[in-house]
């Protein structure tokens, strides 16, 4: 198979598992919001430590002047997963999606602006616009919906997600991506450890649960979102990477209605779409003939 064709399912795959996140955590809700968070992350580690048991990846020693960067890519990150939890069990899913998807473009853009001194072209403009147009016609029929503090919740994450996505750049040239993950995985593992210590949360029965037998699904499936990620980044160009994994808000809605029957306002749909577009229009390169 051509290797851009691959590329392109492999993202497209993880588009579609990261579509999932949503109705996976209103399956495992009976676990808390930081229970939940670190026992993902111990499956994903569990998984990554067979990787680099049966796989020639090395694993470097961090430099110092990487520490710095590693840090205000990795700790935010650690309590964006309870964040898309509670907001992914108190909000309609589709509606979950296009908050985090619109925040999540904001953030990208404004790292790429402070961190990269990258500019804001024309592209990035319209997109802004189009992001707000959309997130105006979501809270254009329930007043009460602005008040909810997991719209803040989910508007939080998906901007801490742009601030990740772009910050790996700063470090993912020296080390591998497997060794990266086992970082970010490791490291909100021990901090939602804590908080669930801390809260004094309760992990749900084994016996008598289902709630277990889909964490494991949800890790698994978190996983091989990520490995499909890295490998179809390999193979396609960023840019026709960045129009595909938008796809993720499509996926979100749909799996949003086949498994728990959400059918969202017309105005909700008319602005996640609005938020789409945002979404793909600043990797789109319109070049003059």
């Amino acid at each position: 198979m051509n290797k851009k064709l691959l590329g392109s399912l492999y993202l497209l795959f993880a588009a579609c598992l990261y579509g999932l996140v949503g109705v996976f955590s209103r399956f495992i809700s009976s676990f808390g919001s930081f229970s939940q968070s670190w026992v993902k992350s111990s499956i994903t580690l569990f998984i990554i430590s067979i990787v680099f048991l049966f796989h020639k990846t090395i694993w470097k020693k961090i430099q110092k002047k990487d520490i710095k960067w590693f840090l205000i890519w990795i700790l935010p990150a650690s309590v964006q997963p309870v964040l898309t939890f509670l907001a992914f069990n108190h909000l309609p899913i589709g509606v979950t999606y296009f908050l985090t998807y619109s925040t999540m473009i904001l953030g990208g853009i404004l790292s790429g602006r402070i961190f990269f001194a990258e500019k804001i072209n024309l592209n990035k403009f319209i997109s802004l616009i189009l992001l707000f147009v959309g997130l105006s016609l979501l809270y254009a029929s329930d007043i009460i919906f602005i008040e909810n503090i997991y719209v803040l919740f989910a508007l939080l994450a998906g901007l801490v997600v742009g601030f990740w996505n772009t910050l790996t750049k700063k470090v993912s040239a020296h080390y591998s991506e497997f060794q990266m993950m086992f970082l970010d995985n490791g490291t909100s593992l021990i901090i939602c450890f804590i908080g669930f210590l801390i809260l004094g949360e309760m992990l749900p029965p084994v016996v008598g649960s289902s709630s277990w037998f889909w964490i494991f699904i949800f890790g698994i499936s978190l996983t091989l979102a990520g490995y499909f990620l890295i490998r179809g980044f390999k193979n396609v160009e960023a840019q026709v990477g960045s129009l595909i994994l938008p796809m993720e808000i499509v996926f979100g809605a749909f799996f949003g209605y086949i498994f728990l029957g959400e059918i969202l306002k017309s105005n909700m749909y008319m602005g996640g779409l609005f938020i789409l577009v945002a979404a793909l229009l600043p990797a789109i390169n319109f070049r003059k003939k």
